[in-house]
């Protein structure tokens, strides 16, 4: 069903801006494609500098984050402490190489960027599983 309220890219954008001015963050976009090799996931950040990201797979969730600094840091000598504030959790798909999954932050787009390679091996798998009787 397609939302029948047309919301102006240029309103969302002034949205965002408004809710960065006052110390606020921008919510990061996330966009999954589909290849014939893997999926391909785009994050887009602003405000979070590359070096922040984090990316963890655990079980078949990705969980992409960063880490964001709790005070202002006075001194080079003080130590920075530092919270996590989650910017994703998402399923890694069926059929899925979870072992080689890649990231890769493109520093001219500003964009990080994950590839999800097919487990093509698992495609065909196929195998009779004896029944025992007792």
């Amino acid at each position: 069903m397609e939302s029948k309220i047309k919301i102006p890219k240029e309103m969302l954008m002034h949205i965002d801006f408004t809710n960065t001015i006052n110390g606020g963050l921008s919510e990061p976009v996330i966009h999954l494609e589909k290849g014939t090799d893997g999926y391909e996931v785009t994050v887009k950040a602003p405000g979070i500098e590359s070096e922040d990201l984090q990316l963890e797979i655990v079980k078949d969730k990705m969980r992409l984050y960063h880490l964001l600094p709790i005070f202002h840091q006075e001194r080079e000598s003080e130590e920075q402490w530092k919270t996590v504030r989650f910017i994703s959790t998402l399923a890694i798909p069926d059929g899925v190489d979870a072992d080689n999954i890649t990231a890769r932050y493109d520093s001219e787009k500003r964009q990080l960027v994950l590839f999800l390679p097919f487990n093509h091996q698992q495609d065909d798998f196929r195998r009779k599983v004896e029944i025992e009787r007792w």
